[in-house]
């Protein structure tokens, strides 16, 4: 098996250097594990929502500039942030997707977590709740619609926190009677299967004309996203049946939003001559001097697969991309050089809410995000997305832009 190029990974960092790299003609493979973090997406893509003293950036791209120089972002440099970030909106509308705030590149808004908690992020998709503010809504009076038996969705915490900022909140828990079978089955209700039923037209229509007698008067109707797994089909009906704005808030994970996310991405990168080679899971590496020649998978247990260029972007502790033990923090299929610092018992804080020092680890790259292993640069296998050294995702809120921005940088070296 012989391809341009490898992208070993699956998550949104993948998926985006690969519909990136297949674009530019190039014969690219990803090699994909199994399940991502994309899984569990929110909706939306983060830039930088925080300063690395905590402050809500309102302007990401000016706030970039004075990030750490270990930052992945500070690697890049501005002009190519900047130019990779205004390129993310234009592949992801390529791909069907459409995203609110797209036009206003340096700027944050704020979009509404489960919880009910507005965090501030860069690009949510459309329909969507999303404010300017952390402190307001654009409505006065808003129907909160709940199924009942569906635990992924807590509406009283989301309907506090509509309350806080000064709107009428009426809650609405509808019953279906496709939900209370369901849940007779199974004792966890999650929002894919959930958002299976809603592709029914019959149940659609039930829970529209449910959700007409009780919200009254309103608004907006805000409720879980759990239409729309069969793309936008689902969720455009439910709008059109209640003859109201609807606005959708993520459920706890996983997903439809993010499953939504992966299905289009995944098609765009196929429709482009990409190769998708599911439950690819890498074993290890074949090298020579400073070049990858080749990598093993555990699928294909008699092949070498080969390529002129290799893309590592199997994620962090999480995903498996790193793994730790009492030696130390190694990278499993290369064991390139790792970036952490101190021993086992300095790696974590006590309080969970501290920025844990865990989190920053990642494997070494020169400024090209070439990976570095027994300090010589890999000239031929690149570093991507959250593997990468130099930031804490949670305390900036800058995973998916880190992961898209390095994707797409990767991507234009590799094809130059």
């Amino acid at each position: 098996m012989k391809y341009d190029v490898i992208v070993i990974g699956g998550g949104m960092s993948a998926i985006m250097c690969g519909i990136a790299l297949a674009t530019n003609g190039k014969n690219v493979a990803l090699m994909v594990k199994g399940p991502s973090k994309l899984n569990y997406s929110s909706g939306s893509i983060d830039l930088l929502g925080f300063d690395e003293q905590g402050n809500v950036v309102d302007k990401p791209l000016d706030a970039i500039k004075s990030l750490s120089p270990e930052h992945p972002y500070s690697k890049m440099g501005i002009a190519s942030v900047t130019h990779n970030a205004a390129m993310t909106p234009v592949i992801l509308a390529g791909a069907g997707l459409k995203f609110a705030n797209d036009t206003q590149l340096n700027s944050n808004h704020y979009r509404m977590t489960p919880l009910g908690i507005m965090r501030p992020t860069w690009l949510t998709l459309d329909n969507y709740v999303t404010s300017t503010s952390n402190t307001s809504l654009p409505w006065d009076r808003v129907a909160l619609v709940n199924l009942q038996g569906f635990l992924d969705f807590p509406s009283p915490f989301v309907a506090k926190a509509i309350t806080s900022m000064g709107v009428d909140c009426q809650v609405c828990d509808v019953k279906l009677g496709a939900i209370e079978r369901l849940s007779n089955n199974q004792q966890v209700i999650r929002s894919t299967a959930v958002a299976k039923l809603m592709q029914n037209d019959s149940i659609v229509s039930e829970f529209a004309r449910k959700v007409r007698s009780q919200a009254r008067d309103v608004d907006a109707v805000i409720m879980p996203a759990v239409f729309g797994l069969d793309g936008d089909e689902s969720a455009s009906k439910i709008a059109s049946q209640l003859k109201m704005p609807v606005k959708f808030v993520p459920t706890l994970p996983p997903s439809v939003t993010g499953t939504h996310l992966l299905s289009k991405l995944r098609k765009l990168f196929i429709k482009n001559g990409g190769t998708f080679l599911l439950g690819s899971m890498v074993k290890n590496g074949k090298m020579k001097g400073n070049r990858v020649l080749s990598i093993e998978a555990k699928n294909f247990p008699d092949q070498d697969i080969i390529a002129d260029q290799f893309v590592l972007a199997t994620g962090s502790f999480i995903n498996g991309g790193l793994v730790s033990s009492n030696q130390g923090v190694k990278e499993p299929i290369f064991n390139l050089d790792i970036d952490y610092k101190g021993n086992l018992g300095e790696w974590s804080k006590e309080n969970l809410f501290d920025a844990q020092p865990y989190m920053e680890f990642g494997v070494s790259t020169d400024a090209e995000f070439h990976a570095i292993k027994d300090g010589q640069v890999i000239e031929n296998l690149y570093a991507i997305g959250s593997i990468l050294s130099g930031h804490n995702s949670l305390k900036l809120a800058d995973d998916t832009g880190v992961a898209i921005t390095t994707a797409l940088q990767v991507a234009r070296q590799i094809g130059v």
